[in-house]
């Protein structure tokens, strides 16, 4: 029943009664399947297999302190939809600690393109800026100009999704492997282990522990086997990645794709896809395409939970020379994370380079301004495409 007491000051007074009954439907069935008892069991499980293998660790108190950086982009959401594309501004920059004080950075551009999945193309050239600017860092610390003893990226160290597909040569991708190559050689000729915080965790590769596809994502798994103040560094990429490719062709997708009998056609697809994965990673870990992807392998996953109480938080770390141990990082990382569930510095860059949507209809402004013979089909191009939505972007104050 609709509550009988609420007024203006309450939502649900502002909620159509049609829409209001949905909601309220779907949040009790929400809460009816909660997390069945079958799923506890498999994390009491999972958390003896974790004991017995010894991977779980205490996280220590920090003994020392890293002149470390952390770099993030951003761009207003949601972007300019203009008749001739979508538009956007993209900046990115870097945070760093170093001795007490900070050292900051950011530049930026503008990204107008005609294209129906700009989401990914903008998402794609955020990455792509970040690792530039990293690779700008560890240049400046071969140089002697920077001190730099830990990178930290806000999300995975590789672009591509895992199982590493290599792109076709000269195709759109193929930057993005040279980007990701070049960081590698950086990182282990400077000696710098990069870090990458993972936010949005969707991978299961949890899975390799039981040999069969897990029904949680990592980050969910992790945060309740995990005690706060406790961690476990699951392997490298070169040990957990065939190994879940095998699980997840064999196992997950089949769940997902066969509801009943009658699977052979999928099963058949399914197995061409594990000796295709398979084979992309060899290729990937040999470094036959580039030199600096073998290194791929040699990144570790590892998997924290805060004494604070957050989440756990997952972490891609590529650390060569091991001059500062993992152990050392997390207890870092640990001792820094606010009540975000992530370390300061993430927080730092991040506020750092926030943009205002706002900035949006100042740069388009500044295009007809600049534009002395405005002729019409750049007006045009220029016009909104839903000027309801103006008021999302509406011009900052002079």
């Amino acid at each position: 029943m609709l509550p009988s007491d609420y007024g203006p000051g309450d939502i649900e007074f502002w909620i159509e009664p049609p829409l209001l009954l949905s909601i309220q439907s779907d949040v009790k069935k929400m809460l009816d399947e909660g997390v069945d008892s079958q799923v506890l069991a498999l994390v009491r499980d999972l958390r003896k297999v974790i004991e017995d293998r010894g991977l779980i660790k205490s996280i220590g108190s920090l003994t020392r302190a890293f002149n470390a950086y952390a770099i993030d982009s951003s761009y207003p959401t949601p972007p300019l939809e203009l008749v001739g594309g979508v538009m956007t501004v993209l900046s990115y920059g870097y945070v760093g600690y170093l001795n007490g004080s900070y050292d900051r950075y950011m530049t930026g551009e503008v990204v107008f393109e005609d294209v129906g999945e700009f989401e990914r193309v903008i998402t794609r050239r955020a990455q792509v800026r970040e690792r530039e600017l990293a690779i700008r860092l560890l240049r400046n610390k071969a140089r002697g100009r920077k001190e730099v003893d830990l990178v930290i990226l806000d999300g995975e160290i590789p672009m591509h999704p895992l199982p590493y597909n290599l792109p076709v040569e000269g195709g759109v991708l193929a930057r993005v492997t040279s980007i990701i190559g070049d960081l590698l050689d950086l990182a282990l000729k400077t000696g710098v282990p990069l870090i990458g915080v993972v936010k949005r965790v969707r991978s299961r590769f949890l899975s390799i522990l039981t040999n069969e596809c897990l029904p949680m994502n990592d980050k969910l798994i992790a945060s309740l086997v995990l005690n706060n103040g406790e961690y476990m560094v699951l392997g490298s990429y070169g040990d957990i990645l065939p190994s879940w490719v095998q699980i997840n062709y064999s196992d997950c997708e089949l769940r997902k794709r066969c509801k009943g009998t009658g699977c052979d056609n999928i099963k058949e697809l399914m197995n061409r896809r594990l000796n295709e994965g398979l084979m992309n990673l060899e290729q990937v870990f040999s470094g036959s395409s580039h030199s600096g992807l073998r290194m791929l392998k040699e990144i570790y996953v590892v998997f924290y939970k805060p004494r604070n109480g957050a989440p756990a938080v997952k972490l891609e770390v590529f650390n060569p020379g091991n001059k500062i141990s993992i152990d050392d990082i997390v207890t870092y990382l640990e001792s820094q994370t606010t009540d975000t569930g992530y370390p300061f510095l993430l927080d730092r860059v991040d506020e750092y380079v926030r943009l205002d949507p706002k900035i949006l209809d100042y740069v388009r402004s500044l295009i007809i301004k600049g534009s002395k013979d405005l002729n019409p089909a750049l007006l045009t191009m220029l016009q909104l495409t839903n000027p309801q939505k103006a008021y999302l972007v509406r011009r900052l104050e002079a």
